[in-house]
């Protein structure tokens, strides 16, 4: 229950401050040039249907027996830097959904120790994308900033899941032969 109210709050948080962002004609053309606009949400309605989305592709992806271990939402402008360090010997899985007004796609940044891979998420949808960490030692999850003047959010969620419930490869980090 804990887990959700927070939740709430980051998503309200990020509503409030994506609506507070620059919207006005005028900004944006100086932001990105004369003649052009970056592409927006007008008003906080379809900021609140895109947080929607994302958070049913995340729970899209969730296996049933899943016990979320962290959330939170990042908005695109900063993207996301987080250090994760599970406890317990049990795989987690990291999933990612983001929503931006325009078509978009980001890289996601998984590493561990010496070891780092490189994923691309396309934004807005339907499902998660679902990564699979094996139990161990502390591991990072980043996104890079996609700038001051860009609209948009990443959800994220860690969880953890029996091992019987590890789909594909067991190490998104390590990676696997195929």
């Amino acid at each position: 229950m804990r887990a959700r109210r927070s939740l709430a709050l980051a998503l309200i948080t990020v509503a409030t401050a994506l609506t507070a962002g620059c919207t006005d004609q005028e900004t944006r053309e100086t932001a990105t040039g004369p003649g052009t606009t970056a592409p927006s949400w007008d008003g906080k309605a379809p900021q609140e249907d895109a947080l929607r989305r994302a958070t049913r592709a995340l729970n899209a992806v969730e296996p049933d027996g899943a016990a979320r271990v962290d959330e939170g939402v990042e908005d695109l402008a900063r993207g996301l830097d987080k250090t994760f360090s599970p406890k317990g010997g049990r795989p987690h899985t990291f999933d990612i959904a983001c929503q931006a007004p325009a078509d978009r796609t980001l890289t996601l940044i998984l590493a561990r120790g010496d070891a780092e891979t490189e994923w691309e998420v396309t934004c807005g949808d339907r499902e998660a994308d679902q990564f699979n960490i094996p139990a161990g030692g502390r591991f990072a999850a980043r996104v890079p900033a996609a700038g001051r003047d860009t609209q948009g959010f990443v959800l994220w969620r860690l969880s953890t899941i029996a091992p019987a419930d590890v789909e594909g490869c067991e190490d998104d980090i390590e990676g696997c032969e195929e």
